[in-house]
């Protein structure tokens, strides 16, 4: 947490520092990566070597927003640099009060530092890292976890820095101007996110539509082949007994891709179904419902008999006589050969 000042205090009486407290956290030892994506290691005695370095009288470090490219505005500057551990922590000189309030305020709850590499142009102190500036950020994650509350980066091909960036204070002419645009961007991504929902809905009744539409046409195919397959058995072109595994079979072909063959000097396609039907319809009849067998009926059957009467007449002489299902029926319909 930020420390306070021994000369703050919460009485209304008593003037408002504009000052930030002493020993703000700014980076830390270990592994981080930077904006580019590259993976640094820092060790505590790099932390040392940093604060050694920081000479404010070659190069002071401003307190910026974010991590602007030219370093401005300055709402303040780095007077000393320590390292306190594996910490390296500031003490800030002239700072605006305007921005010592906010971030008192937590409007600036994050820091991260930016460093010029040891061999960077810029480098007042080249051979070592040396802090360019500290950015003090808003709602974003800090790249480095771990510092104090009241952040880490390093600049891009000026410098080396691990955050995003956020506009400049002066952007704004007040705090009540800054909430506005907060709550703008709050209610703007409110907006978004229920035309999101929407359109997510939207996407699902229209899934749900296709979904339907296609059990609707396969329930449609069933029952058309239920008819086939019953029109066939009619025609004693099909077998009663196969009745149900035609309808399986056509059932199964139906959702099959056609079939591209050469044909004479082009190409053909036919769906597999389709096929299967023409063979099954071109087919010449395999049985002839006629008289049933006087050993397996009383009397005569006219040649109108349905062939559910005929299957079960076979099922019938085949439990009275032990017979294959197959034989029974060669007993009681006559057959005819193709």
């Amino acid at each position: 947490m930020m420390r306070l000042m021994a000369n703050e205090t919460n009485s209304p009486t008593v003037a408002r520092s504009s000052t930030l407290p002493a020993g703000i956290e700014v980076f830390r030892a270990g592994r981080h990566i930077d904006d580019t994506g590259v993976a640094r290691e820092f060790s505590a005695a790099d932390i040392a070597a940093i604060a050694a370095a920081y000479q404010p009288e070659k190069r002071e470090a401003p307190l910026v927003v974010g991590h602007p490219a030219v370093d401005a505005p300055a709402y303040g500057w780095v007077g000393q640099v320590r390292a306190e551990g594996d910490k390296l922590v500031i003490d800030a000189r002239d700072v605006a009060p305007a921005f010592a309030e906010m971030v008192k305020a937590r409007r600036f709850p994050k820091r991260s530092a930016s460093f010029y590499p040891p061999t960077h142009p810029g480098n007042p102190t080249p051979g070592s890292w040396y802090l360019r500036h500290v950015g003090f950020l808003g709602a974003q994650p800090p790249a480095v976890a771990g510092l104090a509350d009241i952040r880490f980066a390093d600049a891009g091909a000026a410098a080396v820095s691990f955050s995003e960036p956020l506009l400049p204070l002066q952007e704004y002419a007040s705090m009540d101007e800054l909430k506005q645009k907060l709550a703008e961007a709050e209610a703007a991504l409110a907006a978004a996110s229920a035309k999101n929902a929407a359109l997510q809905a939207e996407a699902d009744t229209a899934k749900a539509a296709v979904a339907q539409f296609a059990e609707a046409q396969k329930a449609e195919r069933h029952v058309a082949h239920v008819q086939f397959t019953e029109a066939q058995i009619t025609a004693g072109r099909l077998l009663p007994k196969d009745k149900a595994s035609a309808i399986a079979v056509l059932d199964a072909l139906a959702d099959t891709a056609p079939v591209e063959f050469a044909e004479g000097d082009g190409a053909k396609k036919v769906a597999p179904v389709e096929f299967v039907k023409g063979l099954l319809a071109s087919r010449p009849p395999v049985v002839q419902f006629g008289e049933f067998a006087a050993a397996a009926l009383a009397a005569p059957r006219p040649a109108s008999t349905s062939d559910a009467d005929c299957d079960k007449a076979a099922c019938a002489y085949a439990a009275e006589h032990n017979v294959s299902y197959a034989e029974a029926i060669r007993k009681v319909i006559t057959f005819t050969q193709a």
